[in-house]
């Protein structure tokens, strides 16, 4: 029995370093594949259970070990979509743009996206419905024209992530949605002005009578501008002025705000010490008022030269999405038309309590095992958990150097156990022939 198992060892042998052969192969295919995921091949004894412990009849059998956890190289890049993880961590997938579909998860951030029915939309594209990524020395950003445009990786599934509530806030235990970035996904609703402020100088030398005009704009609740004139007259009396709105900038405006002017004394400093806010509610021909409260502690009388150094207000006209950027955190945050930015998405990092026992899935994807446990859904930068890297993409963790040292250790154990069947089999022939 001793040759019929010097002849099924030697086979298995053969059989094993194949199979060893071909995740070498595997993983030099894909050295230039992000976030490619390198596997080994380990290999164990078997006896035939048949025989005991002391039987020479048995051999050898593999398993894969994938080496998940290993981190790839990062490199920067100049595309906006593309984003990688330093560290523990992997992007969350879904098949179904509602969430329905399959999940995977992935560490390959090279993301595009994809108008709802059609391809995926990827390059640099003018006037046509498109989008215009621009490059590094321009504004960092994706601009875009699609409408229903979701971020997907490259086989086109769904990014996943937490939708950020109207001030920003994200909440980490909320059911993770796919990532809408057109401009017409989030709208920055119009907000009226409530406050203002003034900065400015009047002449403290202006003979009585004499007047002053702030001319400047506010926001109505619809976002629209409504033009005013702060018109200060210099009474009789040192250092005092007194305040109306004046209708004169704008034809539209029924009736001033203030019917009885608000007295401003500045005293000998030049400063207001008292009555620094002057209450307005403006009514326009179409009956559209505006109540706003007017700032003026930044508003002096010292000299002969009139300023008007600045006037700021809150609100804001509507708007609508206009590009939006990664950070380290993982934030999406959106720039809008009217000039507000704010979080819009965080993306999460699944994590696992066995990495290295998630399947290898079709386009780079893994999924999750029995083994590997189920996903935990983490927000970056927590300790002993990765971070974002915008700009970048992790290449695979393949090393060529490792691969051609076990590719030369495969091949001699190959030929090692090939000349061993070989002599074995030429042992068989010798004792069949001597039975002739």
């Amino acid at each position: 029995m001793a040759m019929y198992g010097g002849l099924s060892a030697s086979a298995l042998a053969m059989l094993t370093q194949s199979s060893a052969f071909g995740t070498i192969s595997q993983n030099i295919t894909n050295m230039n594949t992000g976030g490619y995921k390198s596997s080994s091949t380990r290999f164990e004894t078997i006896l035939a259970s048949t025989y005991d412990t002391n039987s020479d009849v048995g051999g050898v059998r593999t398993y894969r070990v994938n080496n998940i956890e290993q981190q790839g190289e990062i490199i920067s890049t100049t595309n906006p979509n593309d984003i990688a993880i330093n560290g523990k961590g992997f992007f969350v997938l879904n098949t179904a743009q509602d969430g329905t579909g399959q999940s995977f998860y992935s560490r390959d951030g090279a993301f595009a996206l994809k108008n709802e029915g059609t391809g995926t939309i990827t390059g640099s594209f003018r006037s046509d419905g498109s989008i215009d990524i621009t490059d590094a020395n321009g504004a960092n950003t994706v601009t875009f024209n699609h409408d229903n445009s979701y971020l997907v990786d490259k086989n086109e599934n769904f990014v996943q992530g937490w939708t950020a509530d109207e001030s920003g806030n994200i909440d980490p235990t909320s059911a993770l949605t796919s990532l809408r970035v057109d401009r017409f996904a989030f709208v920055a609703d119009a907000i009226a002005t409530t406050t203002a402020n003034l900065t400015g100088n009047i002449p403290a030398d202006s003979d009585t009578g004499g007047t002053q005009v702030f001319k400047a704009n506010i926001f109505d609740a619809t976002g629209a501008n409504r033009s005013f004139e702060l018109v200060l007259t210099k009474s009789a009396i040192a250092q005092e002025w007194t305040a109306h709105f004046d209708t004169s900038s704008d034809p539209s405006l029924a009736t001033p705000s203030s019917a009885t002017p608000q007295t401003l004394n500045f005293g000998t400093s030049g400063e207001l010490s008292a009555g620094t806010t002057i209450e307005s509610n403006l009514t326009f021909t179409d009956g559209t008022t505006v109540d706003f409260s007017l700032d003026v502690s930044n508003l002096t009388s010292i000299g002969s030269t009139f300023l008007y150094n600045g006037f700021d207000k809150n609100g804001r006209a509507p708007g609508d999405l206009q590009s939006y950027s990664f950070d380290q955190d993982g934030h999406i945050n959106g720039t809008f038309t009217n000039g507000l930015t704010r979080t819009l998405y965080k993306l999460p990092m699944a994590t696992f309590a066995n990495t290295n026992a998630l399947e290898n899935r079709q386009g780079n994807l893994f999924s999750e095992t029995t083994e590997s446990g189920e996903p935990a859904m983490r927000e970056a930068n927590l300790t002993g958990f990765g971070t974002f890297i915008p700009f970048s993409h992790e290449l695979s963790n393949v090393n060529l150097a490792n691969e051609f040292n076990n590719m030369i250790l495969v091949q001699q154990a190959y030929n090692t156990a090939a000349s061993a069947f070989k002599t074995m089999d030429e042992m068989t022939k010798t004792a069949a022939d001597l039975k002739a």
